[in-house]
């Protein structure tokens, strides 16, 4: 399979209808994706969900690993971030195509401790809301009371304690979209 975002970058490059409006981009490869998507047989249609994924972390330039479909403990790749000074990270990928929750977070946990992998990222369709991994007000009450000094800036923002980033379909949607409209500004000044 060719990549699907090259693919509808090549046709949006020269729709001047859409191609100026974030929005109306964002609209065409969701709509594109969905019905690409849904045109697959049920059965199959998470298999391709995740060749989607691979698609956009090397559309994004990202290096991704596959693992093989057996055997691989839960984990649909291995992301490999360079940091300069911090050498290579790797991130377990585990890819969704289902709405998910906290036991599919806790059951990705323990493949990535069973992979040895600290970090790692789920690529979903949706999530429910996933509290029980964000620093709730009450833990924030209980630290503070305990003369943990923490800046007043830090207890309003919403701190993730979990190893686990969550990146939804309409959020990767939404960054390919910003991706083809920066090249298109670059391009038109427009």
């Amino acid at each position: 399979m060719d990549n699907v975002f090259f693919e509808i970058e090549d046709r949006l490059f020269f729709d001047e209808e859409i191609i100026f409006d974030e929005a109306k981009i964002k609209q065409f490869i969701f709509d594109f994706l969905l019905n690409d998507i849904n045109s697959r047989d049920d059965k199959k249609r998470g298999f391709y969900f995740e060749e989607i994924v691979y698609n956009f972390f090397e559309y994004l330039n990202v290096p991704l690993v596959k693992t093989k479909k057996t055997r691989d403990f839960g984990i649909d790749g291995i992301i490999k971030l360079k940091l300069n000074l911090l050498g290579e990270i790797n991130l377990g990928l585990q890819v969704k195509y289902k709405i998910i929750d906290s036991t599919d977070v806790d059951l990705f946990l323990s493949s990535l401790r069973n992979s040895e992998l600290q970090l790692g990222a789920i690529v979903c369709r949706d999530s429910r809301k996933l509290e029980k991994y964000g620093l709730n007000s009450k833990l924030r009450a209980i630290l503070l009371s305990k003369g943990i000094k923490v800046r007043e800036k830090l207890i309003k923002d919403d701190i993730n304690l979990n190893p686990v980033f969550i990146l939804k379909f309409d959020e990767l949607v939404e960054i390919v979209a910003s991706q083809i409209r920066g090249v298109i500004k670059s391009i038109y000044k427009k």
